[in-house]
């Protein structure tokens, strides 16, 4: 077989062709993977995040379990279960003057978790293509007698019409408000209702003894009382 050389420009011609095209199908099926590629992507991209089921109640981490927890040392043990990270509120039941629960009795605790817009897991949705609203959603955790529960998720929660900010960590808790409560009078061996939400005028706290006249709300910091208007607001 000859080979291609100056002398024969027909056969390097044929040769120049031939590696054209090889090189033209290879830039094709490269672009067709690419483009399936970035299809795929998208698809996962649009697809919702869902919400992965609750796992199973446990005091793993759980510091002073099941006698003296404490409400506030334990909000991130809270935050682990969930992967809503911002903090919409908590509830506390049998707050003792040590600012901590006895789970085997009447303590409990209720932490309250969201999202950002659009973060964390959305609604499942008809079709494909990007979402017609974006939601915050809710997931509530439990303290109380089996360590710490999660309640199913629920991702079909709006978001408030006024963005507010998450509400930070506490910067004082049930031991502050005990002191505030025992400076006016209160007894001390009875249990109180206590919330950390968000009020009016920002963090707040809640204090209350049930039956008694012992009922106040405090800023975020304990540093100073709210009024009625100033302390408007509550977990949900």
């Amino acid at each position: 077989m000859q080979e291609p050389t100056a002398s024969n420009p027909e056969s390097e011609i044929v040769v120049r062709r031939r590696r054209d095209r090889v090189s033209g199908l290879l830039i094709i099926s490269l672009a067709f993977c690419a483009t399936l590629s970035i299809s795929w992507w998208a698809k996962l991209q649009a697809a919702p995040q869902l919400a992965p089921p609750p796992p199973p109640p446990s005091a793993e981490g759980l510091a002073g379990f099941p006698n003296e927890v404490d409400p506030v040392q334990a909000l991130e043990v809270a935050r682990s279960k969930t992967p809503r990270e911002q903090l919409r509120g908590f509830v506390i039941e049998g707050a003792s003057t040590k600012g901590t629960i006895d789970a085997n009795k009447s303590g409990q605790v209720r932490y309250v978790f969201q999202s950002a817009p659009g973060q964390g897991p959305q609604p499942r949705r008809a079709g494909e293509g990007p979402p017609r609203q974006y939601f915050c959603g809710k997931q509530t955790v439990r303290i109380g007698r089996h360590g710490v529960a999660v309640d199913p998720d629920v991702p079909a929660v709006s978001c408030s019409e006024m963005p507010v900010e998450p509400l930070p960590d506490p910067r004082c808790g049930p031991t502050e408000l005990w002191k505030h409560a025992l400076d006016q009078g209160a007894p001390p061996d009875r249990l109180a209702h206590i919330e950390y939400y968000r009020s009016r005028v920002g963090p707040a706290w809640r204090f209350s003894i049930p039956g008694t006249r012992y009922n106040f709300s405090l800023y975020g910091d304990c540093g100073r009382e709210l009024d009625p208007r100033e302390a408007v607001g509550t977990v949900r």
